[in-house]
């Protein structure tokens, strides 16, 4: 119980970080993940929760294929 008490603490943690840093770059995203992240707290049943789990690994699976392929565009620019 500790364990998994920790493990979403830390996985709380590295969200807000992370909406943190996306809405610099992607705003839209950060109020998305900022929402999923509310919704994976250990108060509602789990079955809720796995949902929320679910919508929130596909919108950063969607969030890091954004920046993959930012990172692309970037690397086939030519220096001015």
């Amino acid at each position: 119980m500790a364990a998994e008490i920790l493990t979403e603490d830390l996985l709380r943690i590295s969200l807000q970080r992370l909406s943190r840093e996306v809405v610099k770059t992607y705003p839209q995203f950060g109020e998305m993940l900022a929402q999923n992240m509310l919704r994976t707290c250990g108060l509602i049943p789990d079955v809720a929760r796995a949902e929320h789990y679910q919508e929130l690994g596909t919108l950063l699976i969607d969030l890091g294929r954004l920046y993959l392929a930012e990172a692309d565009a970037l690397r086939t620019v030519e220096p001015t």
